[in-house]
């Protein structure tokens, strides 16, 4: 636990700009004002914590912090990874980094470390109790997302596909952590690397623009319907998973990718591979 603030130190200007470039902008589905955005950042912020975001760095550290300041409130590009640090008192914050080998194995590390160490009492005064996250980072490792309500706080996301830049071994994050013993909570995600077989892909899946998971290889997904991030190809898509396991009868999960991007990546015929990875699946 570290000695940071009891409550984030909100930029009030910024919240107002947010608004203003996104009024499209909602909480639990419902018109933001400043005061819902203010109070649902607020339920975000871990009590006490110092470490806002965790990130890797897609280039070089430079580079990527320039990317940071030169992307506008409420844009999705060069780099909107981490955008309610921008809600923040700039005054109060600090770019702490270093070197790896494996950027995406540090960068799970970090985000486990802080996860394990987020007391339980602070844990339930979040606005998603199992996801323990630092304030600005809203996704595990694997892929399970932070249930925090908020939609259209950055622009529309054009074709699906995500502006992430690949990752090489000379890239720097913001720490470097040797190796962590895995978490023990059963909710959290399965470790990168491991993967699991999909069903047969049928000309009717490719129609409806879907992936299913037989309930043997549910065990990497969330256990609930959420938002993943998946690659496929050089493209990494903002997908809906639901694990229909609702009634008496499990079903076959479901991973709706859309049927126009699908087809550039998937054709119909046996099944295929899913694959964890730092920030979500991979399908090949």
């Amino acid at each position: 636990m570290s000695n940071g603030p009891e409550k984030p130190p909100l930029n009030l200007a910024a919240i107002d700009a947010l608004l203003a470039a996104r009024p499209e902008a909602t909480v639990d589905k419902r018109t933001a004002t400043p005061e819902l955005l203010a109070g649902r950042l607020r339920s975000m912020w871990p009590s006490g914590e110092s470490i806002v975001y965790v990130g890797l760095a897609g280039t070089s550290t430079e580079h990527r912090v320039e990317q940071y300041y030169r992307t506008v409130i409420g844009a999705r590009a060069p780099h909107a990874g981490g955008w309610p640090v921008k809600m923040l008192d700039p005054s109060t914050l600090w770019v702490h980094y270093g070197a790896t080998q494996d950027p995406d194995a540090t960068e799970k590390a970090m985000i486990r470390r802080f996860v394990s160490g987020v007391p339980a009492n602070v844990a339930r005064t979040l606005i998603d109790t199992s996801a323990p996250l630092p304030f600005a980072n809203f996704i595990f490792p694997a892929g399970r997302r932070k249930a925090h309500g908020l939609r259209g706080v950055k622009e529309a996301r054009t074709r699906g596909a995500h502006d992430r830049v690949p990752v090489t071994p000379d890239k720097l994050t913001s720490a470097t952590l040797p190796t962590l013993p895995a978490l023990r909570d059963s909710r959290l995600p399965t470790p990168d690397g491991a993967t699991r077989r999909t069903q047969n892909i049928t000309s009717g899946d490719l129609d409806r623009g879907q992936i299913r998971v037989p309930r043997e290889s549910k065990s990497i997904f969330p256990t609930a319907k959420t938002r993943i991030e998946v690659e496929l190809g050089n493209e990494t898509f903002d997908v809906s998973w639901d694990p229909r396991t609702e009634g008496a009868n499990e079903r076959s999960g479901v991973i709706r990718v859309g049927k126009e991007a699908l087809s550039r990546y998937i054709s119909a015929g046996g099944p295929r591979t899913v694959e964890v990875t730092s920030t979500g699946f991979r399908i090949t």
